[in-house]
């Protein structure tokens, strides 16, 4: 199969690495690869940075395009209500919201924000702002640059999970989301309204609880936050995880508006990476995210000055070969096509070319004809002529010497003769004549006063 692009999605989650490849193709996203590199941090960094290049190689994957998801505890997540006056300045406004979070000047935070309602008249800015500690983010890009990962994207792996939910979705108008990323020891509840990021929260899980109890408290908890009245409802919980099909079978008594996240996913996969699908949903999402030209929440924590410059240039290699792709697919579906109307226009060419010719052959075979017709007929006298003489030159053998013949006539093969003879038993000596059958007398036989010869008629047919 034909790809156009390639992401990698790397979350980080709790002690491992999980990688996931997304490649783009004409419909849609295409899941092709998964790997998980347990216990990374405290593995040999050279024995993990060569499995992580064998994989890479193995694979023929890309590191153009990595998105690196980042802990959820990494980071300090806060939702803003701005008023509208102040979207023109937006950036500034936000950047002093972050100035006023950072603990002391050494300490700096990077950050980068979403919002919704902007551009639309009478709204109220609602802003998702994300941050980390520098030092934090510094020392996750120097360990997994040891490892050869140079990420184009940072982000957190809830809000990739945020954005897989999300994609090309219709449904999401007025209406309440949770997702459930569930792991071993630990969980993420994200609270998702009109399409935005309305509420998270990450926290261990007790280890008496089963996940029923634990999510359906979570569940109060989260309503609570987001403030749902009485008239509003959670439409459904989508589950996420290693842990979410254990999850599944404990709350499908309680709660029927709840599913897998793997029946939602607006991708594509091979059957082996199926198995993969509920751990890899956050890094998925990841690849998906750098996939997708525009995501719902598009966020990249990585600063300015590290993150990969890319000239306009190069993009012209991408935008020629997708055009050579496109035009080989024209003439493909083009080609039965043109190539009748090629056949078409060189036989009408040869045709033409032989038109002369087949003219004269066509009069030359018409000649041909006549001349056949008129042989036939000059055969068939000739026939007859010699057919009598052979006739008169048997009946001069076989007749007495005393016959005479006074007539002697042949009308397509039927010969009649007229004569005198003293003989009266003609009739078997001419049937004993291979030229000769079927001799009948015509008429009665008398004899003539002049000669005293018997007169007779005789009629017979030609034997060939």
């Amino acid at each position: 199969m034909m790809y156009l692009k390639t992401s990698v999605g790397i979350e980080i989650r709790n002690e491992d690495l999980i990688i996931s490849c997304l490649k783009s193709n004409f419909s849609r996203g295409v899941f092709t690869h998964f790997k998980r590199i347990p216990a990374y941090r405290t593995r040999n960094v050279e024995e993990v940075r060569k499995e992580i290049e064998r994989y890479f190689k193995s694979q023929r994957l890309s590191r153009e395009s990595i998105v690196l998801g980042i802990p959820r505890g990494d980071a300090i997540i806060r939702h803003l209500d701005l008023p509208r006056e102040v979207e023109d300045n937006l950036k500034q406004v936000v950047l002093y919201q972050v100035q006023s979070f950072e603990p002391t000047e050494e300490e700096k935070f990077y950050f980068d924000y979403a919002a919704t309602g902007a551009g639309q008249p009478g709204k109220r800015l609602q802003v998702l702002l994300v941050m980390v500690r520098k030092s934090v983010l510094d020392a996750h890009l120097e360990a997994l640059g040891a490892l050869g990962i140079r990420p184009a994207t940072v982000s957190l792996g809830s809000v990739a999970l945020a954005n897989l939910f999300l994609h090309k979705r219709t449904d999401t108008g007025g209406k309440t989301f949770l997702l459930a990323d569930l792991k071993p020891g630990s969980f993420e509840i994200l609270a998702l309204r009109d399409s935005f990021l309305i509420f998270t929260r990450e926290a261990v899980r007790e280890e008496a609880k089963a996940w029923k109890e634990v999510l359906l408290q979570e569940l109060e908890l989260a309503a609570g936050k987001i403030r749902l009245s009485p008239d509003d409802t959670i439409e459904k919980i989508v589950l996420a995880g290693e842990e979410s099909e254990i999850a599944l079978n404990e709350l499908r008594e309680s709660i029927e508006e709840c599913e897998l996240i793997g029946s939602t996913l607006p991708v594509e996969m091979p059957v082996q990476n199926r198995a993969h699908l509920q751990e890899a949903a956050t890094s998925v999402g990841l690849a998906f995210s750098g996939l997708v030209r525009q995501p719902m929440l598009a966020l990249n924590l990585l600063p300015s000055e590290q993150r990969l410059q890319r000239t306009r240039w190069a993009y012209v290699p991408t935008v020629l070969l997708s055009l050579i792709v496109l035009f080989l697919l024209a003439g493909l579906g083009l080609r039965q096509t043109i190539q009748e109307r090629i056949l078409g226009r060189k036989l009408d060419q040869e045709i033409n070319a032989l038109k002369g010719r087949v003219n004269r052959v066509q009069a030359v075979r018409a000649q041909a004809e006549a001349l056949e017709k008129k042989i036939l007929f000059v055969e068939g006298l000739i026939r007859q002529t010699d057919m009598n003489l052979e006739i008169l030159q048997e009946l001069t053998t076989i007749l007495p010497p005393d016959t005479f013949l006074n007539a002697y006539r042949n009308a397509e093969c039927t010969i009649q003769i007229n004569g005198s003879s003293t003989s009266l038993d003609l009739i078997p000596k001419l049937e004993r004549s291979p030229l000769l059958k079927n001799v009948q007398q015509r008429g009665t036989t008398f004899k003539d006063a002049q000669t005293g010869k018997e007169r007779f008629t005789y009629e017979a047919k030609c034997e060939r």
